[in-house]
């Protein structure tokens, strides 16, 4: 979890990417045939190998190169099972079993490597920006509101979300970019939102207690000046089937100080009406498809019984994807607020800049991480 910016030992930052001062590679397992193989594979390309129970102690060049190479080697699920991690050679023998306990698997280190020129974005908050889509008062035509896409610069290229949470999400690295994501696009309205209310993607399988992993999104939003009752915290429907009540205490987080809470993608799902039942969203956004299904008659009616449900619920809707007039004025016609979409108006990077005071803070972090 993220609730503040401090390093034990080696910098979480750079144990993400496999970039710490690890000179031995030690790969724990409860399998002895799995480590006896990764000892075999490293004898055969050129590293040492020492087996004592379930561990391998792996030296040589390139560890994250070898990693990787016997993650593609064993099963997917010796990856799945074996436990990995890079430490100094010196490190005595308990203290490798202790860090061998700890590590992600090997599959997990193995994709660090794969997406070390993503991951090492992490260590610099500064290449992060928010694009901002508009989202628009149907009837008056106003904008009211902004939903924030994370992007990043790295070596003089955008790199978007796919990219971003891909690498992360195959790294165990989720959580980190999921909390880089909500403190970027708060700091980056701070000069230009004014009264207007800013959608935030999240992610619940990243905060694991949100009293303290939401904790740095709440200093954001008050180093930015931006009221809590401005932001609505929306999250996709594929994240959210699995685990309802964790969801749940999340969302009464959030309202709990103020926030808003939003349903993406209703409508994609079979269990879509009995989540927006239980959860009852202050904002409910139709799924993109079927906004851009319309007119047809079964879209038509998917879409009307979700407007029902939610303004009965005392939810507002937000129609997705809207891209041809024709679809404006169906989602007008069937009872939609607020509208978002190509037609409309495209995701852009504002003009304003990261306060003084946090650009400061983020430089300090990302020379210390």
């Amino acid at each position: 979890m993220s609730s503040d910016n401090s390093c034990g030992g080696v910098c979480a930052c750079r144990q993400a990417c496999g970039i710490g001062d690890g000179e031995a590679l030690i790969i724990a397992s409860a399998t002895g045939h799995t480590v006896g193989e990764v000892a075999r594979l490293a004898r055969a390309n050129g590293r040492a190998a020492s087996v004592r129970g379930g561990f391998a102690r792996i030296t040589g060049d390139d560890l994250p190169g070898f990693a990787a190479l016997a993650a593609s080697t064993l099963s997917a699920t010796e990856t799945a099972e074996a436990r990995a991690t890079l430490i100094p050679a010196d490190l005595d023998v308990d203290a490798a079993i202790a860090a061998g306990i700890s590590a992600p698997t090997l599959r997990v280190l193995a994709a660090r490597h794969e997406h070390a020129d993503v991951l090492e974005l992490v260590a610099d908050e500064l290449a992060f920006w928010s694009a901002y889509q508009p989202i628009v008062d149907l009837r008056t035509g106003d904008v009211v509101a902004h939903e924030a896409l994370l992007r990043a610069d790295h070596d003089g290229e955008t790199v978007h979300p796919g990219r971003l949470f891909g690498a992360a999400e195959a790294a165990g690295w989720t959580h980190v970019l999921d909390r880089i994501g909500r403190e970027t696009a708060i700091r980056h309205a701070s000069s230009w939102l004014g009264t207007g209310s800013l959608f935030i993607n999240f992610i619940p399988t990243s905060i694991y207690r949100p009293e303290l992993c939401l904790r740095t999104t709440e200093q954001a939003s008050h180093g930015a000046g931006i009221a809590l009752d401005q932001l609505v915290f929306e999250v996709v429907e594929g994240h959210r089937i699995d685990d309802l009540d964790h969801l749940e205490r999340i969302f009464d987080h959030y309202r709990d100080r103020g926030c808003r809470v939003a349903l993406d993608d209703v409508g994609s799902g079979y269990a879509s009406l009995n989540v927006l039942a239980r959860l009852r969203p202050d904002v409910v956004k139709l799924d993109m498809e079927l906004v851009q299904g319309l007119p047809e008659a079964g879209h038509r009616a998917i879409v009307k019984a979700i407007v029902d449900m939610s303004h009965g619920l005392g939810a507002i809707v937000v129609a997705e994807g809207i891209e041809t007039a024709e679809q404006h004025h169906e989602v007008v016609e069937l009872g939609c607020d607020l509208g978002q979409g190509w037609l409309l108006g495209r995701p852009e990077r504002k003009t304003g800049t990261v306060p003084d005071e946090q650009r400061r803070e983020l430089t300090s972090s990302a020379q210390h991480a």
